[in-house]
């Protein structure tokens, strides 16, 4: 089908058809909702949805992006791979990189020394801006914090990185001798699954084996091409507009089929599909136009009958009118995505005939041209979603996002939000849900639809996935402030399972409500499109126990801390210590907008 959606693409969709079908799993898509996933997706390759510009993107007068150059030194040589990520007990340079790129004739320069000094500070970040190829392996032997944090920060500038990621085992696994719990395996898991998303979210694919990610690094040298554009004859898993949200349809044809089915019966007559298509798309589906989708599909002849009532429709047909059939959700999502393909095969047959047509006209009457060309640049560059309206987007629009540490901390209430509200600020409050297991893109919008982003990394929480989130939207160039704690000796963490909201979860007649809810008006309501006509409600979940870090550990959670403050300095972005300072900081921006 040549469908090449991200992970986190895939875990939203999933997770949207469990809400809206109101089941317990959210292992497995039905046809019709696998049906809406895959035309979405495609529609989506066809039409060439750009990716969306965060409004915190730093920008000069002239528009063009803000970025802090560094003069490098002259005679540095330059090295064609650079090779980041964990070192230290690690050996996977010295037993298969370095091999491999020495039997190719490809220079490298390797961090990893017997004796480090301070010296090599700058020599190493020269050779990681020189080279032509970041090739970064996070193992599963180290906590790998700070390489995490620097592979994140690499996609954000989009340089041309080559990510390999090895899951970490399972909790008792030993890191240094050090058999780790079940806590800190989620964080170092939630680490790499953000690391991952972000990475894929810029198209660029994620390996999991060192061998093919060196074959195609060098490919990537020898014919002078992007990592994006490595294929499966590759052996790399491709990954394409990543950015695009798709379980928010399946969310506004699930509210579209219950807001016409008065009855709750589960199921809608032809009459009012075709109306459903209209509070959809603000177009017409006749019942002739659905007679031959339902005939189309409903052949008795077809082993790939779309029904999945116990009464197939083809053979209900010969016995009574076709307006009297009943339609469920799952055979409703699969009539939307069969009309949404022939709709895209007309549309493409048109654009074909357009393009003929005007290149005729182009030939043939030369005064013409400029009126023509200024008519094809008008026409819409992308689509809005399913039933959104033009100015839909501006209802997302934030000046604040609260991003960072979640667990053992209540910054945002005490000290953030209050005073935020006081300065008449508006503000996306991040809370702990069972979705923030991935970076799905309906999240996603939320950063990319607020001014500023401030990112408060405490001294109660590990906030791995959070300091890699920082850390890739300084690399992005976006409006970022940070306050950054050091961890203390014997301190007592909990989980960071809440680094992103969940803003997935609608106050829907149809949909499961949980035991206990936080409710926000100022949260996550109108921060999606498909999001606007109900206060959302979050499960809050109970707090995991607490658990202390070992020396060896809380020594590579603060190298993470340190080498954020780092990269951050090096940026120009605002770094604290002090919460309220660092707010103070952000309504000051705010202020200048």
């Amino acid at each position: 089908m040549q469908l090449f959606p991200s992970k986190s693409q895939v875990y939203e969709m999933l997770q949207c058809a469990k809400e809206c079908a109101n089941r317990n799993s959210a292992a497995y898509l039905t046809f019709g909702e696998f049906c809406i996933f895959a035309t979405e997706l495609k529609r989506c390759y066809e039409r060439g949805i750009p990716r969306p510009v965060q409004l915190s993107k730093l920008l000069d007068r002239d528009g063009q992006e803000k970025r802090r150059t560094r003069k490098m030194s002259k005679g540095m040589p330059k090295y064609e791979v650079f090779l980041g990520g964990s070192c230290n007990p690690t050996t996977w340079r010295q037993d298969v990189a370095i091999p491999t790129l020495k039997s190719l004739g490809i220079t490298y320069y390797n961090p990893q020394v017997a004796h480090w000094g301070p010296e090599l500070i700058e020599l190493e970040y020269q050779a990681k801006q020189n080279a032509a190829v970041l090739f970064f392996v996070i193992d599963n032997q180290t906590r790998s914090v700070a390489g995490m944090i620097e592979a994140a920060h690499i996609s954000g500038r989009r340089q041309k990185l080559i990510l390999v990621i090895h899951p970490y085992q399972g909790p008792g696994q030993k890191i240094w001798g050090e058999p780790i719990s079940e806590d800190e395996f989620e964080d170092l898991s939630l680490g790499q699954t953000m690391l991952q998303d972000l990475v894929e979210r810029q198209g660029i694919p994620v390996f999991e084996n060192i061998p093919s990610a060196l074959s195609c690094t060098a490919k990537v040298l020898r014919d002078n091409i992007g990592v994006h554009e490595l294929g499966l004859k590759d052996f790399a898993q491709p990954v394409k507009m990543a950015h695009v949200p798709l379980g928010d349809k399946l969310i506004k044809l699930r509210e579209a089929f219950d807001a016409l089915d008065t009855t709750n019966s589960g199921e809608l007559c032809l009459a009012d599909v075709c109306m459903a298509f209209r509070i959809l798309t603000n177009r017409n589906l006749s019942l002739t136009d659905l007679r031959s989708i339902v005939a189309g599909q409903t052949d008795p002849s077809d082993p790939y009958c779309m029904c999945t009532s116990q009464v197939c429709w083809a053979a209900t047909c010969e016995t009574s009118r076709l307006e009297q059939l009943r339609v469920n959700f799952d055979e409703f999502c699969a009539i939307v995505a069969e009309f949404k393909c022939c709709e895209s095969e007309a549309r493409k047959l048109w654009d074909s005939v357009l393009a003929k047509t005007t290149r005729l006209f182009q030939a043939l009457v030369t005064p013409l041209n400029r009126a023509l060309e200024w008519a094809l640049s008008s026409r819409p560059l992308r689509s809005l979603p399913l039933g959104s309206p033009p100015n839909s987007q501006s209802n997302c629009v934030r000046d604040v996002y609260l991003g960072g540490s979640i667990e053992n901390t209540s910054w945002r209430e005490d000290i953030a939000v209050p005073m935020l509200k006081k300065s008449g600020l508006t503000f996306f409050n991040p809370q702990v849900c069972q979705w923030s297991k991935r970076l799905i893109p309906i999240e996603a919008a939320a950063m990319d639809n607020s001014y500023v982003l401030l990112f408060v990394i405490t001294d109660s929480s590990r906030s791995l996935a959070s300091m890699t989130l920082a850390a890739h939207y300084i690399g992005l160039g976006c409006n970022v402030v940070l306050c950054v704690q050091l961890l203390v000796e014997d301190s007592i963490l909990g989980s960071d399972k809440g680094h992103l909201t969940n803003v997935n979860l609608l106050a829907h007649p149809k949909l499961p409500n949980p035991n206990k809810t936080f409710t926000s008006t100022n949260t996550a309501k109108d921060s999606h499109p498909c999001l606007k006509q109900r206060c959302i409600t979050c499960k809050i979940h109970p707090p995991t126990r607490p658990s202390m870090l070992s020396m060896l550990a809380l020594k590579d959670y603060n190298r993470g801390r340190m080498y954020l403050s780092d990269l951050a300095n090096r940026e120009g972005v605002p770094v604290f210590d002090d919460m309220t300072e660092a707010v103070n900081c952000v309504i000051q921006k705010c202020s200048r907008r």
